[in-house]
């Protein structure tokens, strides 16, 4: 089993690497804050400001229920400006983290959306349903109060030699 977690990581760490340069060095001024949550199942929340604005030009927001082997991603953004750079798969990368085998579902998402899960679910074998099926824990963790933010290292971009992948490959 361990051994099959770490191959699975290794496709997903290959295949959520994004559309951006090989080795690309993080953009001047970002900074990427995580903010756990405050109670088991409880909501997560990864954003990626840029300094000295300190607004968040991305944002994703799930939860995960290790009792329920459960993820539901309930929101993920990027502004306009800086889609197309990788920071959709990136921020899901980190989000799957360690829940690999969950089951996992979305909110409804706009037509943009749908195309990236698909491809996401194409590249990683794991399924993103849409229909937001939270289960017990994370419905009464939902409106629980946040742990406290904490900057952590940009995700990674890809390596050269691993695989990319685009939210418009193969959806015409």
């Amino acid at each position: 089993m361990a051994g099959e977690r770490a191959g699975l990581w290794g496709r997903l760490v290959g295949a959520l690497s994004g559309r951006s340069e090989p080795g690309r060095p993080t953009e001047e001024g970002e900074v990427w804050t995580y903010t756990p949550p405050g109670v088991p199942a409880g909501c997560r929340e990864l954003r990626v400001c840029q300094v000295p604005e300190g607004e968040d030009f991305a944002r994703l927001t799930w939860q995960v229920c290790g009792v329920c082997r459960r993820g539901l991603i309930r929101k993920i953004r990027v502004a306009d400006r800086w889609q197309r750079r990788g920071y959709g798969s990136r921020m899901m990368m980190r989000a799957l983290r360690g829940g690999e085998t969950y089951t996992w579902t979305t909110t409804k998402q706009s037509e943009f959306g749908e195309s990236f899960f698909a491809a996401l679910e194409a590249a990683t074998g794991i399924e993103f349903s849409p229909g937001a099926r939270a289960c017990d824990h994370m419905r009464a963790a939902r409106s629980a109060v946040r742990g406290e933010p904490s900057r952590e290292p940009p995700q990674p971009y890809d390596s050269p030699g691993e695989p990319r992948w685009s939210h418009r490959d193969g959806l015409g």
